[in-house]
């Protein structure tokens, strides 16, 4: 069962007390409650989506502390609302309850120096410095780098026969990808995937299991992840390169920028285009396994891949929430909302919403138009976008066309994840071919 948290917000400032305590509106958010890390729930939410959209689409979870957004107009305005702030430091500070914040002291520096934690005019600045590692240029060369990772990923499997989706692709390759386009050595990756998957478990809002061994390992791996992004950065300043790290440094150097900032950017870059990813592979694949006439359909028909890919997205997200905190008093589908409040913003449920998306439960790889949350609009669209759709075409269409009889392992069950309440994926994807 998921360890309650102590809500931010103490329930006298939430309209739950008082006068308001009369109304019916007041009286179901004291007792509607609902139990996001259930099961059933980690392995399929969005029945309790459509539940929590249809019964309480703008909801207090008091065993959280935050509000819940489950509508897509809702989601869709909060994600561009100037009053919500993307600064996180609350949330980070919440999930450790009673233990003290020096616990994650490198983490909040790693992560407040990153731009995904910013609101405008340092989210602009840092936002326009960022896209000078994603130049035309550099986008077409890593397009050789991920046929060529996947290649061998597959080449590793090809004589089994079988494979876990997860641990013998998704894992490895967003990783790898990164790493090749960082200009990281080899022996340095195993650190890189570790710190990294450190760091973004604590960023997800976990559970509330372990949430000590979590923050310490965290703050442990933003640590270690700074110093050796220091280390690099110093080298490629003395002798620049074609990667990322090199291209980031030459633009910190030429407007005499603070290099404190940087691991903030390559973490960020590290996670954006490695954690979405390793979980949309196997949430897709699952998707496509589990609907074998829109599979059939696909590899009948290549060209939908782009098509079948925004789909993948809207239909099982690899993010499911992301989170703002009330910079002032709001009002969001009729719901006062106090200053300081943790809005928990539901990207997977917002997709799944029938006011937006005729028969969202369908799986369709043709849906169009298909004007999906999953990668956020807003000033914050994701960084990592275009790699990611970059390293899914190249995925999906290389599996289907090397293994055209992709199919569960029914003699191993997939094992769904949802550790963390903005990332859900899978801890084991068995298949044969």
């Amino acid at each position: 069962m998921h360890t309650p948290i102590t809500p931010l917000i103490p329930p006298e400032h939430l309209g739950l007390n008082g006068e308001d305590n009369q109304s019916g509106l007041a009286k179901r958010h004291q007792s509607l409650t609902y139990d996001l890390f259930a099961p059933e729930v980690i392995a399929n939410p969005y029945p309790l989506y459509k539940r929590i959209r249809e019964e309480d689409p703008v909801h207090y979870e008091a065993s959280l502390g935050y509000w819940i957004l489950t509508r897509y107009q809702d989601v869709e305005a909060a994600l561009r609302d100037e009053r919500l702030s993307a600064n996180r430091r609350t949330l980070f500070i919440q999930q450790l309850g009673n233990l003290d914040v020096s616990l994650i002291q490198n983490f909040l520096q790693l992560t407040g120096n990153s731009m995904i934690e910013k609101d405008p005019p340092d989210h602009s600045r840092m936002r326009k410095l960022a896209n000078q590692g994603f130049t035309t240029r550099a986008l077409e060369s890593w397009r050789s780098i991920i046929q060529k990772t996947t290649d061998t990923l597959l080449d590793q499997v090809q004589h089994q026969g079988y494979m876990d989706i997860v641990s013998d692709l998704s894992v490895p390759l967003p990783s790898l990808i990164i790493a090749k386009i960082f200009g990281v050595p080899e022996s340095d990756r195993a650190n890189l995937i570790q710190w990294a998957t450190d760091t973004s478990s604590f960023w997800g809002a976990p559970s509330g299991k372990n949430i000590e061994e979590l923050a310490q390992k965290a703050d442990t791996s933003a640590a270690q992840f700074t110093a050796f992004i220091n280390q690099l950065v110093a080298e490629r300043r003395q002798n620049p390169g074609t990667d990322m790290i090199s291209l980031l440094t030459m633009a910190y150097t030429e407007q005499n920028l603070d290099f404190a900032e940087l691991p903030s950017l390559c973490i960020l870059i590290l996670n954006a285009g490695r954690s979405t990813t390793t979980d949309l592979i196997p949430n897709g694949v699952s998707a496509l396994l589990n609907h074998p006439q829109q599979l059939q359909k696909l590899k009948d028909n290549p060209a939908l891949i782009s098509s079948a890919i925004e789909e993948i997205i809207r239909y099982d997200s690899s993010v499911s929430f992301v989170f703002r905190i009330a910079k002032e008093d709001i009002e969001i589908g009729g719901q006062k909302i106090p200053a300081g409040s943790v809005i928990a913003l539901g990207l997977a449920a917002a997709n799944h919403d029938p006011a937006k998306f005729p028969l969202p439960d369908n799986f369709d790889i043709e849906r169009s138009p298909n004007e999906h949350l999953g990668f956020g609009p807003g000033i914050h669209f994701c960084l990592g976008a275009v790699l990611a759709r970059m390293e899914l075409n190249i995925c999906f269409s290389t599996l289907l066309k090397r293994f055209p009889n992709l199919q569960f392992d029914s003699t191993r069950p997939p094992l769904p994840r949802r550790s963390t309440l903005v990332f859900k994926g899978f801890d084991a994807l068995p298949v044969r071919f």
